[in-house]
């Protein structure tokens, strides 16, 4: 059951503790008893990554990670404990560890082995990466994610670059969703007949303005989106696809 806690990260405040407001789901943990290291909200996830006040560790299996991951977040199961304390030689160093939701072990595991190792504040953001994506937040795809998903066809596509730019050139089965355009596409074939839980992952020029279409996505009900951390022209240089050049028809009748 997922409850509120006021038992801040240091550094932290939250309102709802100071105001006697009802605190909201962003302010939730899962409150497990009696483990050995403490948990942190939606909010204060969310703030470490801002400020980058804390190294923030997934500890899911390195392929899952390259689908998709909280921005910001390194993949520990590539990283051996054994040389664990080289890399990171600052046992007083903040650290928060991650994994695939609320019941998922491998933050508990991962995390109660950093304390053994001596790591002084270790945190987890046991809620994981489903409850991050389902309240609206960006999740990332890495280059060998997005590579997985183009070759699986199992995921769509989202081309967030000008329309210009998509008719000069884009990926194969690649949809146009701009910035703004997410509720549109709900209603016309781009979307329509997605189940809300099919994966998206969205490219354009930046990662900055992919990231945007996506959390866009995120916020229309498509929890599973997530975006590229590149360009395109990082996609083409890995010559995975061939470009297709879509027909000017290919807006006709569209949500405007």
């Amino acid at each position: 059951m997922l409850v509120a806690s006021f038992a801040c990260w240091p550094g932290t405040t939250r309102a709802a503790a100071t105001s006697g407001a009802k605190p909201s789901v962003y302010e939730a943990i899962l409150e497990e008893q009696a483990r050995g290291t403490a948990e942190i909200s939606t909010d204060e996830m969310k703030a470490i990554l801002s400020r980058g006040s804390a190294i923030v560790f997934d500890a899911r299996p390195g392929n899952e990670y390259a689908l998709a991951h909280i921005p910001g977040s390194i993949n520990l199961d590539e990283k051996a404990l054994g040389r664990f304390t080289q890399t990171y030689a600052d046992p007083t160093a903040a650290m928060v560890v991650y994994s695939d939701g609320p019941f998922c072990d491998l933050a508990r595991v991962k995390s109660d082995e950093l304390a053994r190792l001596g790591y002084l504040k270790v945190s987890r953001y046991q809620l994981g990466l489903p409850v991050w994506r389902i309240l609206g937040n960006a999740a990332e795809t890495s280059l060998d994610g997005f590579r997985q998903i183009f070759r699986s066809g199992n995921g769509v596509i989202v081309d967030a670059r000008s329309r210009a730019d998509y008719l000069a050139g884009t990926i194969p089965t690649a949809q146009s969703i701009l910035a703004g355009e997410a509720g549109k596409a709900k209603l016309d074939r781009r979307l329509q007949y997605l189940d809300p839980n099919t994966r998206i992952v969205v490219f354009a020029n930046s990662a900055k303005k992919a990231r945007g279409v996506a959390e866009e996505l995120s916020h229309n009900a498509f929890p599973n989106s997530s975006y590229f951390g590149g360009s395109y022209q990082d996609l083409k240089r890995e010559k995975f696809f061939v470009e297709r050049i879509p027909s000017p028809h290919f807006f006709d009748g569209l949500s405007r």
